[in-house]
């Protein structure tokens, strides 16, 4: 009904409880159409004009082991989808399509995982936002440097490498293990000819060797890019 002040009234549907056996089911169906299209069920939460409008709750039961939402395939009527406070699982369908005009937001306390047994397809689109830093070598000890990062950019600790002469250093980095693939290239060469010779991954580090090949010292400190892919 209406109420020109307070709530208005409330419909409920309820089954009594059960001491022994299965509790008691709620079931809607609407009718089948012989040449047209079947009947929906529609469910309208209240609208506010002057505040909220009203939300639609789906609660599963709770026990022992708490229920979830599933979704049934209404050819064969076996399950294709659930959703559960610990598991959203649409594996049984062979192909599962998220799209919005604006953007999707996909977050989480502790990892995320993308997974393609096929491979993962990026469909030729623009990636970005990867972790990246700055860092110079030797600004808290000599020969050593602490990023953590997955890309960067590293900036020696001398700039005047002589001829010839290997520079070595040690990156500290918990992004790093020793089965990790450390790529590394020169980014400005300070004047002279930086060749990266080495680049050494282990537990938390890696480790670089890069020798001046130029005839002549360098005339400034030189610069690196690196990237982590594990």
């Amino acid at each position: 009904g209406s109420a020109s002040t307070g709530s208005s009234g409330g419909v409920f549907l309820s089954t009594g409880v059960a001491s022994a056996g299965t509790g008691g089911a709620v079931t809607l169906s609407v009718g089948a159409s012989l040449t047209a299209s079947g009947g929906s069920i529609n469910l309208h939460s209240g609208p506010a004009p002057a505040g909220t409008g009203g939300n639609i709750y789906l609660k599963p039961g709770d026990g022992s082991t708490d229920g979830a939402v599933y979704f049934v395939n209404p050819s064969t009527g076996s399950n294709y989808g659930v959703i559960s406070d610990s598991t959203v699982d649409f594996s049984g369908l062979s192909t599962v399509s998220i799209s919005t005009t604006g953007t999707i937001d996909m977050s989480s306390s502790t990892t995320v995982t993308i997974q393609g047994t096929g491979g993962v397809d990026f469909a030729d689109s623009y990636a970005y936002g990867f972790e990246t830093g700055t860092a110079t070598v030797g600004t808290v000890t000599s020969g050593e440097i602490s990023i953590n990062k997955m890309t960067g950019v590293l900036t020696s600790e001398f700039s005047n490498i002589g001829a010839g002469v290997t520079n070595s250093f040690e990156v500290v980095n918990t992004r790093v293990s020793a089965s990790s693939i450390v790529m590394m290239t020169v980014r400005d060469n300070g004047g002279c000819k930086p060749v990266v010779t080495k680049v050494e991954p282990a537990a938390n580090r890696f480790f670089v060797d890069v020798e001046n090949m130029a005839a002549t010292a360098c005339t400034s400190a030189f610069t690196l890019n690196f990237m982590v892919v594990n």
